[in-house]
């Protein structure tokens, strides 16, 4: 049961069949086998008294368990871009469980993985255009890792509340309104607005109207100008988690400055940040890199396995204002502990990471992401070709919202209770999985301004073809047509 010299070649047989287990379901062709209404759940909760040998356990998981996890990387898994299937991210995972470094301090918990972990954030500031400077302890690197994008938000907001009223941190939130957020309005992700829940500033968020999924700039402006003074950030998406639109960068930063220069602007680019890898696509991006914080998600666009996330800040010395000083954490020069809120004992995620960097390259990397953009832009002109179907987005990026339609003059109920029957029909076969939510009609394609049921194809699954898409299609004609011959 404990790992030593005596039994290790019993216990690496063990682990061998654990990770061919793992390879099989990861190279399965079904999204999901069995649906969890066919489950036991009884069962589950047993309490275990008597152990179960772990050759026999891996038996027993293979069999009742796995059949019903969803599987990412499938080539029918069309709806998050959560892939991953990177074999070097795979590697580097499985190789950070085994070493067991703790990030939290840097000399006797994780020597050289602190300063690999550095790399990586140094990494991305160049490919963001934020400027590097030589990196003599914490407060030079100007990032840290975490767990995911709502984290990283999470910590952007803090820093935000810290840089419009200093020292918060120690006297606690007074006047809430002095801490407003503006998001635009049907696409901000749900993480800005719990976090500034969680930092103690309450319903603060402000939505602005949009004009194709970005901000319409004179309601931005108004906006502005009736809360100034009381406005703690902005945040704008670098490829909103919807409909991947991209903000305008330049005009957004301009406006926000001339109104007030307090303002803290945090660019969500847990998505879009995958373009500063494409020479041919970084243009898209041009500006981020005068934000005062850009999120990242690598788990969400570089096939890397869950979790890991990166927030950058223009500069580095921000860090200071949300400082732990607890001594359990070592005042040292290298302490990644002292900048991460919210964390504490820190695994070596961003080792994944660095393999699959130091494994494709930039260049390999860029090619992959142009790639899942031409993709994208394939289901975007079998959607325009269509008499069936309907597209609701730009293709900014990998994301292609769209609703199944009989005609476009029928009643808009009825296309949205038709596109939620063939999600419930895609859930139920798991043969496939695209995402469904309601977008506001920005682009007045069906009804202007109205909800619209839809569907959304994003992948980030580097083996799909065009075959696959094509394939795609034809089921959810079938299953339309089932879904409106039982209406």
């Amino acid at each position: 049961m404990i790992l030593n010299k005596e039994n290790n070649v019993v216990d690496k047989e063990r682990l061998i069949k654990a990770l061919n287990i793992g390879f099989d379901f990861k190279l399965d062709s079904c999204v999901q086998e069995k649906n969890t209404k066919q489950m036991n759940n009884e069962s589950l909760f047993e309490l275990p008294i008597e152990g179960i040998e772990l050759n026999k356990l891996l038996d027993t998981f293979d069999e009742e368990v796995l059949p019903y996890c969803t599987n990412f990387s499938c080539n029918n898994f069309m709806g998050f871009p959560d892939a991953g299937n990177s074999v070097a991210g795979l590697a580097g995972a499985i190789i950070s469980d085994f070493l067991q470094q703790n990030l939290i301090n840097s000399t006797f918990c994780a020597p050289i993985a602190t300063h690999l972990e550095i790399a990586v954030i140094t990494w991305f500031r160049q490919l963001l255009g934020y400027k590097i400077k030589k990196i003599e302890n914490i407060w030079d690197v100007g990032g840290i890792i975490t767990y995911g994008g709502t984290g990283s938000n999470a910590t952007a907001m803090l820093l935000a509340r810290e840089n419009f009223k200093p020292n918060t941190m120690k006297k606690g939130v007074s006047d809430l309104t002095g801490y407003k957020v503006i998001i635009p309005k049907g696409i901000g992700h749900y993480s800005i607005s719990s976090s500034c829940m969680w930092i103690g500033l309450g319903n603060s968020i402000i939505e602005c109207p949009t004009k194709n999924y970005k901000y319409d700039l004179t309601e931005l402006e108004k906006i502005l100008k009736q809360n100034k003074g009381h406005v703690m950030a902005v945040v704008v998406y670098v490829g909103d988690s919807r409909t991947m639109t991209i903000e305008n960068l330049k005009e957004v930063y301009k406006l926000v400055k001339s109104i007030d220069k307090r303002i803290w602007l945090h660019a969500d680019a847990c998505h879009g940040f995958s373009l500063a890898f494409s020479d041919k696509l970084k243009e898209k991006i041009k500006d981020i890199n005068l934000y005062d914080s850009i999120s990242t998600d690598p788990h969400k666009v570089l096939a890397i396995p869950y979790c890991v996330s990166a927030l950058l800040v223009k500069n580095p010395r921000t860090f200071k204002k949300i400082t732990s000083t607890s001594d359990l954490i070592m005042q040292e020069p290298f302490a990644f502990g002292q900048i991460t809120p919210f964390i504490g004992s820190k695994s070596w995620v961003s080792l994944k990471l660095w393999f699959a960097l130091k494994n494709m390259g930039i260049k390999r990397i860029g090619k992959m992401i142009e790639r899942r953009c031409d993709m994208a832009n394939y289901l975007k002109a079998k959607i325009e070709d269509s008499n069936k179907f309907v597209l609701l987005n730009e293709v900014n990026i990998n994301s292609v919202v769209f609703a199944y339609v009989d005609n476009k003059n029928e009643d808009l109920k009825q296309i949205n209770n038709r596109n939620e029957k063939i999600y419930e029909r895609i859930l139920c076969d798991g043969k496939y999985y695209l995402h469904k939510f309601t977008i506001n009609d920005d682009l007045g394609i069906l009804s202007k301004n109205k909800k619209i049921v839809a569907l959304r194809y994003m992948s980030g699954n580097d083996n799909i073809t065009h075959d696959d898409i094509d394939d795609m299609l034809k089921y959810i004609e079938k299953i339309a047509r089932e879904v409106e011959n039982n209406e």
